[in-house]
């Protein structure tokens, strides 16, 4: 095929297009750990960071799923079929509640990950209920600023917490 490539330059080799399946995020920490704030921290900073990177693709998750690794390596993973959306309080809602089931053996913790599946195109619907007009605004304004310095710039409060 090389050879073929190489003497007639209008032969272009196919790359198949494949849509991602899932996207996820996991953390390893130097020191295994049992501190609820920091793990809860690291959950939300990587649980923001996917909800930013489903809105810049323009998708929409149908399903959470939390993996933690315990300090005698055991593995658990826990997931939740969600109604679609890219929306950060409700991933993060659902995050928490994943992660308050896992998190009931109180061993020290050595990774926690989370992961978004069942992925389509769109954009996130607006409930009519439970929506405002301000939180709308407000997620644009947020996108906006990550978009344009980076998302490491706007976190929630939460998420940058450093406490061992």
């Amino acid at each position: 095929m090389k050879l073929a490539a190489s003497l007639n330059p209008n032969i272009t080799k196919i790359i198949p297009y494949r849509d991602a399946k899932s996207i996820s995020k996991e953390s390893t920490f130097q020191t295994d750990t049992i501190n609820i704030d920091f793990l809860h921290s690291a959950l939300v900073r990587m649980t923001e960071e996917l909800a930013f990177e489903l809105r810049k693709q323009n998708k929409l998750t149908g399903c959470v799923t939390l993996k933690m690794r315990y300090s005698n390596f055991d593995t658990e993973t826990k997931q939740k079929v969600v109604p679609y959306t890219a929306a950060d309080h409700l991933l993060l809602q659902t995050s928490c509640e994943l992660f308050d089931k896992l998190f009931e053996r109180r061993m020290l913790v050595r990774l926690i990950g989370v992961r978004f599946t069942h992925l389509i195109p769109g954009n996130y619907q607006i409930s009519l209920l439970d929506d405002t007009q301000e939180m709308i605004r407000l997620y644009q304004a947020i996108d906006s600023v990550k978009y344009r310095y980076g998302p490491q710039f706007l976190r929630r409060a939460k998420a940058v917490m450093k406490t061992r």
